[in-house]
């Protein structure tokens, strides 16, 4: 994985995870630009998530607008039920343009 070459602003934000079969929630722990990392809520079950999954990440910010993000695993892992994962890596392959506003308050 290439080096991480915007900053990034650490938040805790309530988020889901989805893909057409899959439905994960977690906690987006920092973001920028282009990526973001985020914590996933224990399955019940063992979970692999292999690099180059896409998912749709959403989101609510403070002011209750709601985002998605189209983002693609960066950093594959595994979890076991019972412990959370704090280091799931992204990339942000598709934002909406008010992404980059929501995020631009978030600095201030």
């Amino acid at each position: 994985m290439e080096r991480r070459h915007k900053n990034r602003t650490r938040v805790s934000l309530k988020s889901e995870l989805i893909a057409r079969h899959m439905r994960y929630s977690g906690l987006i722990e920092n973001l920028s630009e282009d990526s973001l990392c985020m914590s996933i809520t224990p399955p019940k079950t063992p979970l692999t998530i292999p690099e180059g999954t896409t998912f749709i990440v959403k989101f609510e910010g403070s002011g209750g607008d709601t985002h998605e993000l189209q983002c693609k695993v960066r950093r594959p892992c595994k979890i076991a039920p019972g412990k959370s994962v704090s280091d799931v890596g992204m990339e942000i392959i598709r934002r909406p343009p008010e992404y980059l506003e929501f995020l631009k308050a978030l600095k201030k």
